[in-house]
């Protein structure tokens, strides 16, 4: 995952594996600096397990992993805005993928996410979590449970508003 902010901020996230707990990672510790009123592009790249090569996995085989995915993903996006610890469905999911929109054998997305203007009730500036979730099973598209076979990480976003710069 890549998303490249401002004030010469990234986040270059290149883990390639999961938590095997509830397939969560917390890289909170990944900050990015972003205005408000602003879109920005999330990449993501897939990196899928092959139906074959079991076998050498005790070697730890690089043939273990590909880049050509057969999956359908689903990918999702909420940045808690409010600093509640709820991430709203209605005001705070900021992206809402199929991945059947586009090619099936596609590995790498260029996504647009926009971050709304600053209005100091329900947009906070500051420091907030960003959940990023990707996930094969439909039922599971929600910021809170990915019991399925799927993918949740935390991020830091730093949203500042435009006009100061």
């Amino acid at each position: 995952m890549k998303l490249f902010g401002e004030q010469r901020t990234e986040i270059n996230d290149e883990v390639r594996t999961c938590n095997s707990v509830n397939n969560y990672n917390d890289r909170s510790n990944l900050v990015v600096t972003l205005f408000d009123n602003m879109v920005y592009t999330l990449r993501i790249e897939l990196y899928c397990v092959q139906q074959y090569g079991y076998e050498n996995l005790y070697r730890k085989d690089p043939s273990f992993l590909a880049t050509s995915c057969n999956n359908i993903y689903y990918v999702d996006v909420w940045i808690d805005f409010n600093n509640d610890g709820i991430f709203d469905e209605s005001k705070e999911q900021i992206l809402s993928r199929n991945r059947y929109e586009d090619s099936r054998r596609a590995t790498e997305y260029d996504l647009s996410i926009a971050i709304p203007k600053i209005d100091g009730r329900n947009y906070l500036d500051g420091q907030h979590r960003m959940r990023i979730v990707l996930t094969s099973d439909k039922k599971n598209r929600k910021p809170c449970q990915n019991t399925g076979y799927g993918e949740a990480r935390d991020y830091t976003v730093q949203i500042i508003p435009k006009s100061m710069y």
